[in-house]
């Protein structure tokens, strides 16, 4: 998964600043295996205090704790640092990414895994309900996090030059589109580990064989992420004329994005139903960022956060009962099974609030700090020639750029 952020994320930047998103994205991998060993893991899934905060297993040796096993953990936490890095690309004072990184890996994104996916934090135990917040494999816990924290971060940090003049909204291309089609394909596949990997850590409790709801969980993200990527392709198409390759893996990632949220607990029909949902919401976000002037190169708040919250809301509605009975031990499903359907859409929006305040309070706060003391953005000087020329020793395609900029002036 993590080639396939690179890649995507490389493909729709610019070839001035690919060895800067390259970099950052090796800081990011690296400071956050140190951080989640460190402490992270403890927090998320220690012995609980209140069920707010775990309080042991610091510096982890890699053991597994209450089926939570420390390295697939780890990647959890990655990918939501990895999805708030999209969002800042080729304006960003590289120092940024490891700050932000060290927020999300020691305090934000352990702080919510706890209390979303420990039986008994205060959020799935004392809260009075007979039903439990779902969110299958990272819905609020990965992509609402991870996008929300990109999204304020490329409001703070404002956008790209050239992006929006004289009222006007501007695309700025990436340099490489084989780069990001690739790139979500492998994300795709990467993501089968995601959500079926996830299974078997609700499988450890009993009930259904787990064979039979990893088969029902790939089957349910094939088709959440196929809807998603078709509808937006289609919807696109209609209001531009043309078929953008961009806003169909972009689509695709929204559908994968929004079954995180939901996949292991509803029927296929209700994950073609979704990704629907999914990829006509992603093209209507995306505008509305536009019109609002907010920058995200990748559109990774659009994707990421606008999915994670919708895959979230459906659960509500649309989950099985049994599903849900046989992966947290809970006899509640969605409104339309009328088996505590109002109760436990009543928790979705409940853990969907919290977590979206918990994470807007420190993406605000770290990233007001940074610009307050003139740490957020690279200088005017630096964007323009592009990050790599300035700050990393040259650019990725040296020739590729020469001739660029022979054919320019003529030479």
């Amino acid at each position: 998964m993590q080639i396939g952020f690179v890649s995507a994320e490389s493909g729709q930047g610019r070839a001035k600043n690919v060895r800067n998103i390259l970099l950052k994205n090796s800081v990011n991998i690296m400071l956050c295996a140190l951080c989640w060993w460190a402490v992270g893991y403890a927090f998320a899934y220690g012995k609980s205090a209140g069920g707010f905060i775990g309080v042991s297993r610091f510096f982890s040796d890699g053991e597994t704790y209450g089926g939570k096993p420390w390295f697939f953990t780890w990647t959890f936490c990655l990918s939501t640092v990895t999805i708030a890095s999209g969002c800042l690309a080729e304006r960003t004072n590289l120092f940024v990414y490891p700050v932000y990184t060290a927020v999300l890996s020691l305090i934000v994104h352990p702080i919510v895994a706890h209390w979303v996916w420990v039986p008994n934090s205060w959020l799935n135990s004392s809260v009075g309900s007979e039903c439990r917040f779902l969110d299958f494999a990272g819905g609020t816990v990965v992509h609402l996090l991870g996008g929300l924290t990109g999204l304020i971060g490329a409001i703070l940090v404002g956008p790209r030059m050239g992006r929006f003049e004289d009222g006007v909204c501007k695309e700025i291309p990436g340099h490489d589109v084989s780069s990001v089609s690739l790139g979500s394909l492998m994300l795709w596949f990467g993501w089968f580990g995601f959500n079926c990997g996830s299974t078997y850590i609700y499988m450890s409790e009993g009930g259904e064989a787990a064979s039979s709801a990893v088969s029902r969980v790939a089957l349910n993200m094939t088709l959440c992420a196929s809807a998603a990527g078709m509808t937006s392709l289609i919807i696109a198409s209609m209001q531009s004329g043309t078929f953008d390759l961009a806003i169909c893996c972009n689509g695709l990632m929204s559908g994968l994005s929004a079954s995180t949220s939901n996949v292991g607990f509803v029927t296929p029909w209700a994950s073609c139903i979704t990704g629907a949902l999914a990829g006509l919401c992603y093209v209507l976000n995306s505008r509305l960022l536009a019109r609002m002037g907010v920058d995200d190169p990748l559109d990774g708040s659009a994707i990421h956060c606008g999915s994670g919250m919708l895959g979230i809301v459906v659960s509500g509605f649309l989950a099985r009962p049994s599903y849900v009975q046989s992966m947290v031990d809970r006899n509640c499903g969605g409104v339309v099974y009328g088996v505590n359907g109002g109760m436990q859409l009543g928790m979705q929006l409940l853990g969907l609030s919290v977590v979206t305040v918990w994470t807007a309070f420190w993406a605000f706060l770290t990233f007001w700090t940074l610009k307050h003391f003139n740490l957020l953005r690279v200088d005017q000087q630096t964007e323009l020639a592009g990050i790599d020329n300035m700050e990393h020793g040259g650019p990725a395609y040296p020739e590729f750029l020469q001739r660029v900029q022979s054919s320019r002036t003529g030479a």
